[in-house]
Parts: structure tokens; C-alpha cells; sequence
């Protein structure tokens, strides 16, 4: 299992590499769904990183987006009720793809020792 610090300082490293790409690879896209490239960042944290990375992958990418995408640009005002909608639904999809992962994860664990026990248990 990877250490807290490792799976948080992956969480952040994947959503600057998304941000990067969208911002210099793709940067003609349409401002109007800027939070679609984010969601697969939110997927990975939280799968390889359980809640709290794709938690922190999200509250990251929903700043970088208001901040960087969201009229007014660079400004973390939100100036349309459309897109302060957008980012309340991208938080909340954000959040619920962090439960579920964590929920994998731990069931996961939950298999890992049950096999362990029932290995024990045929060895007596």
C-alpha cells in the first residue's frame, strides 16, 4: 500500500498534468465544458488514492477550472449562475467517484484478509 503522502502527491501530480494539457495541448476546446478533462484525473486519484486524494483532486480541479476557464478569466469569481451550477454538480460527481473508489478500496482490503484467514485456516 503506498504511503499517504505518495498517493496525495499523485492525486496533485495527475490534475497538473491534466491541467497542463488541456491549457497548452488542447487549448481550442470550447470554455463551455472545461470540467469534462478533469473527471478521468478524479477517477485515477481516487481509485489508486482511495477518498481523500480524489477528494483533494477535485476541490483542486474545480479551483484550476473556475480560475482558469470560467468567465471572468483568472479570477475565482464566477460571474454566471450556469457555471457556478456546473462546478457545484463537478464537485458533487467529484465527491461521489471518491466514495465509490473508496469503497472499492476497501473492499478490496476486506478480500485481501479474508483470503489471508482462509489460507491460515487450510494450513491447520
Amino acid at each position: 500500500m503506498a504511503s499517504r503522502l505518495a498517493r496525495y502527491g499523485a492525486s496533485v501530480a495527475l490534475l497538473v498534468m491534466v491541467i497542463a494539457l488541456r491549457w497548452l495541448a488542447i487549448p481550442d476546446w470550447s470554455l463551455s465544458h472545461p470540467y469534462l478533462v478533469v473527471y478521468p484525473a478524479i477517477i485515477v486519484a481516487g481509485w489508486f488514492g482511495g477518498f481523500g486524494p480524489g477528494v483533494l483532486a477535485t476541490l483542486l480541479g474545480a479551483i484550476a477550472l473556475t480560475f482558469l476557464w470560467m468567465p471572468p478569466l483568472y479570477s475565482l469569481r464566477i460571474g454566471d449562475i450556469r457555471d457556478a451550477t456546473a462546478v457545484l454538480v463537478f464537485v458533487a460527481i467529484g465527491f461521489a467517484i471518491s466514495l465509490l473508489s473508496e469503497a472499492r478500496r476497501r473492499a478490496d482490503a476486506r478480500a485481501r484478509a479474508a483470503q489471508s484467514d482462509a489460507r491460515a485456516q487450510s494450513r491447520r
